[in-house]
């Protein structure tokens, strides 16, 4: 009786702490399921969405599809997805030779891309883009602004373009030796 009594009385003490415990718990574990299903939900449209744009894209051609690939942008732009469409953006409207669309399209995914290896790939078009337009000085404090190894001769290569077309074939000269020695 006593351990009887013992029980009743923890569970009177306790038994709604106890209770209000196992809800919570089993609330939060079923929360976490719904918003881990929830996420995947997301990621899979927008997949599907970015799919969808490509075959649009391909299937009217550039001249036409380029109106899909903005309004893919914009509706996407949280999503990496968003970064994959403001590239292809940007290479066709360099391919269409304008320019400018390119540069703004780079512009605003320097500031939009979060994927750290994006970035001097990023910075390299827009140089790119940039000596297109005869900005020359522009050009160059984007390429300053690339520092991965596997980018650095690249862009030493387009800084001893910029140079050279500048007409200053000293700096050109070392820009292109940087580039063969990286």
């Amino acid at each position: 009786e006593q351990q009887v009594d013992a029980i009743k009385k923890w569970w009177k003490d306790n038994g709604n702490t106890l209770v209000i415990g196992a809800v919570v718990g089993l609330a939060g574990l079923w929360g976490w399921r719904f918003y881990n299903e929830s996420v995947v939900e997301g990621q899979e449209k927008a997949s599907q969405a970015y799919s969808e744009m490509l075959v649009k894209f391909e299937a009217q051609g550039a001249d036409t599809g380029l109106e899909n690939v903005q309004t893919f942008i914009s509706a996407n732009s949280d999503s990496n997805y968003a970064v994959l469409a403001s590239l292809l953006l940007a290479k066709e409207a360099v391919a269409k030779k304008d320019f400018e669309l390119a540069k703004s399209q780079l512009v605003q995914l320097q500031g939009q891309n979060k994927y750290a290896p994006l970035k001097p790939l990023i910075n390299l078009r827009l140089a790119r883009v940039e000596v297109e337009l005869g900005q020359f000085s522009e050009a160059l404090s984007t390429l300053a602004l690339i520092t991965e190894e596997g980018f650095i001769s690249k862009a030493e290569q387009l800084k001893g373009t910029v140079y050279l077309k500048q007409g200053d074939v000293n700096n050109a000269r070392v820009a292109f030796q940087s580039a063969i020695d990286a």
